[in-house]
């Protein structure tokens, strides 16, 4: 498992309802979910964003060294997994009230993260964890499996390790649109 969000959880907790609870990380879910049945390891493999962020956005810098250091190291973690689990998208300090950005691009490196975990060959699932749609048309060509979590609430580590491994499966409708270029 990879990813800036993997065990992160800060965005369960709403500044609008409780605060003194305890969430559950998709790290977290993961492990308990399958408990001695596998081996879960965790490579972040990059922060949320990068440290020119939101600038990054517009103009591109290029990865300093410990940007390619933790991708790499997340790539040989990779390479010696059955199944790569990448949990990338936004916190709830890139998205929210007075918090509008200039890409709806994941933020950072973590397409960079994506795409080198694709280039080992092992299998990816991607969840995003997002407060609002992203454009994942990269993803969408190349990743096998994408599950949208949204921002899920205290338990959605468990949800989640529950709907990837098939005891659930979400449904419904969406109303709104997730940003796709014309096909040319």
């Amino acid at each position: 498992m990879t990813g800036p969000l993997a065990a992160e959880t800060s965005y369960a907790i709403s500044r609008y309802g409780p605060s003194h609870i305890s969430p559950i990380s998709v790290l977290e879910g993961l492990r308990s979910y399958l408990g001695n049945k596998a081996s879960v390891d965790y490579v972040k493999g990059c922060d949320i964003v990068d440290s020119t962020w939101p600038e990054s956005e517009i103009i591109p810098v290029p990865l300093s060294a410990e940007e390619r250091g933790g991708i790499e190291e997340a790539t040989v973690k990779a390479r010696t997994s059955d199944l790569i689990i990448a949990v990338l998208g936004e916190d709830e300090k890139r998205v929210g009230e007075s918090l509008s950005r200039t890409s709806l691009d994941l933020p950072g490196r973590q397409e960079q993260l994506l795409e080198a975990l694709q280039a080992t060959g092992k299998p990816v699932v991607l969840v995003l964890i997002n407060g609002q749609p992203l454009t994942v048309n990269w993803a969408n060509r190349y990743v096998p499996a994408i599950l949208e979590a949204w921002f899920p609430n205290s338990n959605g580590g468990q949800a989640i390790a529950e709907t990837l491994f098939g005891d659930y499966n979400p449904g419904g409708k969406l109303s709104i649109t997730f940003r796709r270029p014309p096909d040319r």
